[in-house]
């Protein structure tokens, strides 16, 4: 299976379009790279309102980084980044 966001070949899970929580039940095929970059990023409210082209507009930098990195990555979120999204989730 091809990951719907990245294209690559290593999909491994399915990901909800519109999170469960929102009522969504559509999912598209993810690598768990993608399917972290995604969560790390965006909090439910705010994934309910995006279409999969959106998403992909707004993740085209990782995208494009991942593509000339390949592998598994962790995906680790700054001090900053964190005591953000403490307060805004």
């Amino acid at each position: 299976m091809k990951c719907n966001l990245c294209e690559t070949d290593e999909a491994a899970e399915k990901h909800h379009v519109i999170p469960r929580s929102k009522g969504g039940k559509e999912t598209i095929p993810c690598c768990s790279d993608c399917g972290g970059q995604v969560h790390m990023l965006f909090n439910n409210k705010e994934l309910a309102d995006m279409s999969v082209d959106e998403l992909k507009e707004k993740l085209a930098d990782y995208i494009k980084w991942k593509k000339k990195h390949p592998g598994n990555h962790t995906h680790r979120a700054s001090k900053k980044v964190k005591d953000w999204l403490k307060y805004h989730r």
